[in-house]
């Protein structure tokens, strides 16, 4: 893989979050527009809190994809580049790989907040954002920045 071809998955999941956060966006704004074409589940339409709803946990949503497309990319790493065929924890794997690459603590740090807040939003339903989308893409980027050009 090519470490541009890692920033590109990432910049995928930004893209896809944009383009439901517009999609959302319109039909929250024009519901009765929609309403008619609404989805049924459990033989009732969906409501405009749902779709609320959905919106209001886009974001964390989406830092939730976001990392898990830096694991599989940390993954790859692991198994081509270090030629590994364990599937050691995720802290386990950042470390190995910072060390590997002589990542400063800094850049090692700021990804292993945005592991824990990953796995905040998961185990524990977050209702306030401590890193936004941005943020939690730029610190897992620096991150890969460390790796080579190619592997």
């Amino acid at each position: 893989m090519k470490r541009s071809a890692a920033y590109d998955r990432l910049e995928r999941v930004s893209d896809e979050l944009e383009s439901a956060r517009f999609a959302l966006s319109v039909i929250v704004r024009d519901w009765h527009r929609h309403l008619a074409s609404a989805i049924k589940r459990k033989g009732q339409l969906l409501s405009l809190g749902d779709l609320q709803r959905c919106l209001d946990n886009l974001e964390p949503t989406y830092i939730v994809r976001l990392f898990a497309t830096f694991e599989g990319i940390l993954r790859d790493y692991w198994a081509g580049a270090m030629r590994r065929k364990s599937e050691p924890t995720m802290t386990r794997l950042m470390d190995r790989v910072a060390a590997r690459r002589r990542m400063d603590a800094a850049t090692l740090a700021n990804a292993h907040e945005i592991r824990e807040f990953r796995n905040q939003i998961v185990h524990e339903n977050v209702d306030v954002l401590v890193f936004d989308f941005g943020q939690c893409g730029k610190r897992l980027g620096n991150y890969l920045s460390w790796l080579p050009l190619e592997w």
